[in-house]
């Protein structure tokens, strides 16, 4: 398939598949080119690159819906033929309908032309500078895991409405996992991320230096204190705690599906007045960025909680219609799968205070780097252990610690919680600050 011709691909499949028999339709197309170098442990140790160009066909046929999708042009006759047989065979749903037809209003800066010259000579190139800068800095380093990646290549989607959309896309990926071993003694992993939509702004060296001296800083970490009170989360590990447990809660499906324990609370409080988060399908430069969703759906700025109180949940065109709500645009997924819902980039917006504002306000207490845990998204209880922390004794870091099992339930963490700070980081498509929580059991180990 030619990526140069996606939308006439997606345009020729809709037509098949209303001659078909379909009554309304729906082609997404993605033509991608990936490059990827994969370190593990102080070396390169994977580089491959892959080009793919993929057709998902939604049909329907009386409120009934059907899918299939391909990478190979010589079945889209057949692809288009099954999605309407599946939709005949399929059980009505009278929501079960398309999104109409509206104003494109496209991002600019997703997509640089210069992208379409890099190699992958040029990703091993970044992905050895990172290892060249872990080893300047300290032969104790090691890179235990880290990546680059190129995705490069566009987005198209029809449907029997008159939507009709095309854009490029570019983005290179890249993270570092760094610890450092003197002897017997071995420090905690630190992760760090970041990205970027042009070729000329990648830099690999802020993220691999702060993976590094994280990790040098924790060189030697002991046993901690045990002990009930203040936790401040990084980016990082909110992201682990907090991220996911919001997103279950927002997402229109699992209200719909009664799974969602804010199904009821649309206007009520949900957590601290200090919380605001937002979710921005138009971010400039962010991962998540595109002009529009999985449905092709417009991408807005959309506020989800707003000074603690719960503004809205995130809808595709399904869930909108069951619940008779306003569609947000947060169809997300691949052409190989029908549409389901997703952030584009989801931020929680900054405080006033500073992450060493936030310290010095605790007499005892634990930063936490890295967290491996997850709440449990109907009870909000969690427990996992701080594979990166730090003790905090009178306002200040006094010494790195490991093992410590952090617990609690996330729902009551959320209304507790008593700082934000002023600095945000980026970890993958989401934008963190560092969260002060109360009441949360420490267990040294």
């Amino acid at each position: 398939m030619n990526s140069e011709k996606l939308i006439d691909l997606c345009t020729d499949a809709l037509d098949r598949t209303k001659r078909s028999g379909a009554d309304g339709v729906e082609v997404y197309g993605e033509a991608m080119r990936t490059i990827t170098v994969v370190i593990e442990k102080n070396d390169l140790q994977v580089s491959r690159a892959q080009k793919e160009t993929m057709l998902g066909v939604r049909a329907f046929s009386g409120g009934r819906v059907g899918f299939a999708s391909t990478n190979d042009p010589a079945t889209i006759d057949e692809a288009c033929a099954d999605a309407v047989t599946l939709a005949k065979a399929s059980p009505t749903d009278e929501n079960n309908v398309l999104p109409q037809c509206g104003p494109n209003e496209y991002v600019s800066g997703i997509y640089d032309p210069a992208s379409e010259g890099f190699k992958v000579e040029d990703a091993i190139e970044q992905a050895v500078k990172m290892l060249d800068i872990a080893r300047s800095i300290d032969r104790r380093l090691i890179l235990g895991d880290g990546e680059f990646s190129v995705h490069i290549g566009r987005r198209a989607l029809v449907n029997s409405n008159g939507v009709s959309w095309e854009e490029p896309e570019s983005l290179f990926v890249y993270f570092a996992l760094a610890t450092a071993r003197d002897g017997e003694k071995v420090s905690n992993m630190d992760y760090q991320f970041d990205a970027t939509r042009s070729a000329a702004a990648i830099d690999v060296e802020p993220i691999t230096r702060r993976a590094c001296e994280n990790a040098l800083g924790s060189l030697g970490a002991e046993k901690g204190v045990s002990f009930n009170g203040q936790v401040i989360l990084s980016p990082n590990a909110a992201q682990s705690l907090f991220a996911s447990l919001i997103l279950f809660q927002a997402n229109a499906k699992n209200v719909l599906r009664g799974m969602s324990r804010w199904k009821d609370m649309l206007g009520s409080s949900v957590a601290s007045d200090l919380i605001s988060v937002i979710d921005d399908g138009r971010l400039p430069n962010g991962v998540g960025t595109s002009s529009f969703d999985r449905e092709g759906v417009a991408h807005k700025r959309t506020t989800l909680i707003e000074g603690g109180n719960l503004t809205s949940f995130m809808h595709n065109t399904y869930t909108a219609a069951a619940l008779g709500m306003e569609n947000t645009g947060h169809a997300a997924g691949s052409a190989r799968s029908v549409p389901g819902i997703g952030p584009s980039n989801f931020e929680i917006l900054p405080g006033n205070k500073s992450k060493d504002e936030l310290i010095a306000e605790i007499d005892k207490g634990v930063l936490v780097t890295r967290f491996s845990g997850r709440a449990d998204p109907v009870s909000g209880d969690f427990s996992g252990v701080a594979k990166g922390g730090y003790l905090i004794e009178n306002g200040r870091i006094s010494r790195p610690i490991s093992g410590t099992l952090i617990a609690g339930n996330a729902f009551d963490a959320l209304k507790s919680l008593s700082g934000v700070s002023s600095e945000r980081e980026r970890v993958f498509s989401l934008t963190l600050p560092y969260l002060r929580l109360e009441g949360i059991s420490v267990t040294a180990g």
